[in-house]
């Protein structure tokens, strides 16, 4: 008899194209993997792949197996959301996120989890969102909350709020018009994410079109630019809204400027997997959390 978990498992070795990373994701050996597959093919009396040191390729059988496992596995899932409890879906999720998320409504959304599938484990990554895109598609990451859009065919996205984003100072920068240009701006180094991030291309781009030189800092890490925005290095380039979350309250402020930024659009996507109807019903919780974020701040 062919059970689930042979499928399961075969579906993991047939998307990341490696025993070695479906044995990583089912927590589990790499003989163990290799025995399943063996089995597998044993039963159905049909070579499903074809292995070499660097790659696993799927046989034309095999390619006809995965449509057939995906359906099961999705039928499977969609009998325990409907007739079971909602404490038989478990396992690991892999949720990436970007760090604007973390620090605003990231906390609401495990909660929600947490209590809505109670042995559903999660695992967060938080990087910046090219990265977190390039990890979906290569499927190793369930779930990711980040930047868009996403424009990818491989990836299932769904819109979850917009940031907009602001000049932002400590104590130890002070400037004497309500109203501060540009020109005042380009005084001071400029803090802000990653030089490859929508962000930092349009701070580029503000300044380039208005024929200023920006001397700009760029960091991976929000904690980051906003500890050295307290410690008066420079002006963050940030979404206003995290100041309350990230900084004691009166030490950091938004400046008011004609300055005008984009507002930034966040994705919830998920990649076709045999842990996407899981991560469909998290992506859920995480719209319905963000709708309040829609309208930028």
């Amino acid at each position: 008899m062919i059970d689930f978990r042979s499928l399961e498992t075969f579906l993991w070795v047939a998307n990341l194209r490696s025993f070695r990373g479906a044995a990583e994701r089912l927590h589990t050996t790499q003989p163990a993997v290799s025995l399943r597959i063996a089995q597998l093919e044993d039963d159905l009396g049909v070579k499903l792949l074809e292995r070499d040191r660097r790659s696993v390729s799927l046989t034309e059988k095999g390619q006809l197996l995965l449509r057939h496992a995906e359906r099961l596995i999705r039928q499977r899932s969609s009998l325990i959301e409907n007739v079971g409890d909602s404490s038989a879906m478990s396992g690991v999720m892999r949720l990436g996120v970007s760090e604007t998320i973390v620090h605003t409504w990231l906390p609401k959304l495990i909660e929600r989890v947490n209590a809505a599938y109670p042995n559903l484990e999660i695992e967060i990554e938080v990087d910046i969102s090219p990265n977190l895109r390039e990890r979906l598609l290569t499927k190793n990451l369930d779930l990711g909350l980040l930047l868009g859009p996403i424009g990818d065919f491989d990836l299932q996205s769904k819109r979850l709020c917009s940031y907009r984003i602001g000049f932002v100072v400590g104590k130890k920068i002070k400037f004497r018009q309500k109203t501060v240009p540009l020109e005042a701006i380009a005084e001071y180094p400029l803090l802000t994410f990653s030089r490859n991030t929508q962000p930092y291309i349009a701070l580029r781009e503000l300044f380039e079109r208005s024929g200023r030189h920006a001397k700009i800092h760029a960091s991976a890490s929000l904690a980051t630019v906003v500890r050295m925005a307290l410690d008066g290095i420079g002006i963050a380039v940030i979404p206003p809204a995290i100041i309350k979350t990230i900084s004691a309250p009166g030490r950091l402020r938004e400046i008011n400027t004609n300055a005008k930024m984009p507002p930034f659009n966040y994705f919830v996507s998920w990649p076709a997997t045999p842990s996407s109807f899981a991560a469909q019903k998290v992506a859920e919780i995480a719209i319905e959390i963000a709708k309040r974020e829609r309208t930028p701040s």
